[in-house]
């Protein structure tokens, strides 16, 4: 572990970059892991342990996004080397941007590239009704309909389902009660990645991410759903090592 927000799966000491990955809603740390190796060799993954979840599942988790944010920043702002960037994947997304935007704010490095992953932009408003204040069992089965994202071993298993469902109503409330405040546009370059059967993905849910930031952008389609990244590692991680170190990424 490196403190209680990040762990290392593959130590790079000599590494010029570092990559910060923030999960789903309801996600770990270790959905990360397997990307780890993939990467080019300058570049080290720290991989974002959120409270709630795997080691820290005793933690209350947070349920507000600005709350998250500010314990993020302080607990990242010691170790930020001077070249890094931040990939999330979709509640990781907005956690990723609204981060770079309080680095900002606090006068502290920005990262060199953002990679959006699986979320529609932020400055999108869509009138739906919020999941988290739906009872349990009809929660669960939202969640199955649009997103599949819920393990079947938890399925399965009520004292699972039991300790996991706090975690994933407590993110839903984060991301469904936040609100897009107006700021000029971050100073980096940008990426998008998505699955290609994910609605999350689709223009124009996801063009926006270009107008919130001020350098190039690309955006990359994978083959899959909302969870394309457990089934294209290697792609992901070829995609990662070309958009980090690009110099200037193509518009569109």
């Amino acid at each position: 572990m490196s403190g209680t927000w990040c762990s290392v799966p593959v130590r790079r000491p000599a590494a010029s970059h570092r990559l910060y990955c923030l999960p789903h809603a309801g996600g770990g740390a270790s959905m990360f892991v397997p990307l780890a190796a993939r990467l080019p060799e300058p570049v080290e993954l720290r991989a974002v342990l959120l409270p709630g979840r795997e080691s820290r599942f005793r933690e209350r988790p947070y349920d507000r996004m600005t709350a998250l944010v500010t314990a993020l920043a302080d607990a990242l702002a010691p170790e930020l080397a001077p070249s890094y960037s931040l990939f999330g994947h979709s509640m990781g997304a907005l956690v990723a941007f609204e981060l770079a935007r309080e680095l900002r704010r606090r006068g502290l490095a920005l990262p060199d590239a953002l990679i959006a992953s699986g979320r529609r932009a932020p400055d999108l408003v869509l009138d739906e009704p919020p999941l988290h204040l739906l009872p349990d069992q009809a929660f669960v089965a939202e969640i199955q309909a649009r997103y599949g994202g819920i393990p079947q071993v938890i399925l399965e298993e009520p004292e699972l389902m039991e300790l996991f469902l706090p975690t994933l109503k407590a993110d839903f409330a984060m991301f469904e009660t936040y609100r897009f405040v107006p700021e000029p546009p971050l100073p980096c370059r940008l990426a998008f990645y998505g699955g290609d059967q994910d609605p999350q993905s689709a223009p124009p849910m996801s063009d926006g991410w270009s107008r919130l930031v001020s350098g190039p952008t690309r955006r990359r389609i994978f083959s899959g759903g909302h969870f394309y990244l457990a089934e294209q590692r290697d792609a992901v991680a070829d995609a990662l090592g070309a958009d980090l170190f690009a110099e200037a990424l193509q518009h569109g």
